[in-house]
């Protein structure tokens, strides 16, 4: 009995509903298949039996929006078993997670959207353009390239160093090597001043293909735009009319796997109020992954910013 209600726990799992009930077909096509191979005398242990769909819808769960459901049907008359094309499904797949520069930290996308964290970063020059801070990473294995493209504004790439104290002054004035060339650049220490790093970022050809790097971050960029000295402008709003740029826009990123297969995602971005908690008096706001209505924005914490809906 408790194996059938960690069975029904797993079953309710948040994924796009399509996803979860070809997975459970794949699970009871991999069940139906141990029965029938197991020798005739004896039946098959409960255990295994729901061990294997538990394992099964684990790993089509742990991916959730990103593994590619319609594996199990086409492996219907290919000889391939399910089981075999969840797994193949799985290993010929990619995540995208939202990234905060900040804290280093990932998050992973919920019922089909990421939450983009910017309170690590952002930036608008008026000669380099907006920098959002919204970054996300490109997860997992196999991987050889990596391409995206956006139909509103454009990309950036994020590339992060360790430097020591005594290279922040050499950052400043331009002349440290390694991120001369950078288009902006943020410094950062830990609390104590004994870990440093600098955050990097390149403005990207919109469809840019490069070698795939898990350490490697990417964000949304806006145009420049003139800086009018004699309008006043609030700068909360200012912002919010930035991050409002990237309302609307179609992000598409495709991998290109070792064996040269490759897998395509879409991302519709929104902009909005993003719920978060406030956790101790020294880190700063951290996201809880929703997204706010008015009401509730006005009852408790948020930030305004940038999060997508992946198609399914």
């Amino acid at each position: 009995m408790k194996n059938m209600n960690e069975l029904r726990k797993l079953q309710d799992m948040k994924a796009p509903e399509e996803l979860k009930q070809r997975t459970l077909a794949a699970a009871r096509e991999a069940r139906r298949a141990q029965q029938e191979s197991a020798p005739q005398h004896r039946t098959p242990a409960p255990r295994r039996r729901f061990g294997m769909a538990k394992r099964i819808l684990a790993a089509a769960c742990a991916f959730g929006v990103i593994v590619g459901g319609t594996a199990v049907w086409r492996a219907q008359g290919t000889g391939q078993s399910a089981g075999e094309a969840v797994a193949e499904a799985v290993a010929h797949s990619f995540g995208i997670v939202a990234y905060a520069a900040d804290t280093g930290e990932t998050m992973q996308p919920k019922d089909s959207r990421v939450v983009f964290d910017m309170a690590g970063g952002g930036a608008d020059s008026p000669t380099k353009g907006f920098f959002s801070g919204c970054l996300f990473k490109v997860t997992g294995d196999n991987i050889e390239t990596v391409s995206a493209s956006i139909d509103k504004g454009g990309l950036y790439r994020t590339e992060r160093l360790d430097i020591t104290e005594a290279d922040v002054d050499a950052i400043m004035y331009g002349t440290f090597a390694p991120v001369a060339d950078a288009d902006d650049i943020m410094v950062t220490a830990d609390p104590d001043k004994t870990k440093w790093w600098v955050d990097a970022s390149y403005r990207v050809e919109n469809g840019f293909v490069e070698p795939y790097d898990p350490n490697t971050s990417y964000g949304f960029w806006g145009e420049p735009q003139p800086v009018d000295m004699e309008q006043e402008e609030d700068a909360p709003d200012a912002w919010h009319a930035r991050i409002d740029e990237f309302d609307g826009a179609t992000l598409t990123v495709t991998v290109t796997f070792t064996d040269g297969t490759t897998d395509t995602q879409t991302l519709t971005l929104h902009t909005g109020k993003l719920g978060v908690v406030y956790t101790d008096d020294t880190s700063g706001p951290q996201l809880t992954g929703e997204v706010l209505t008015d009401e509730q924005a006005a009852e408790q914490g948020y930030v305004y910013g940038v999060y997508a809906e992946i198609e399914e």
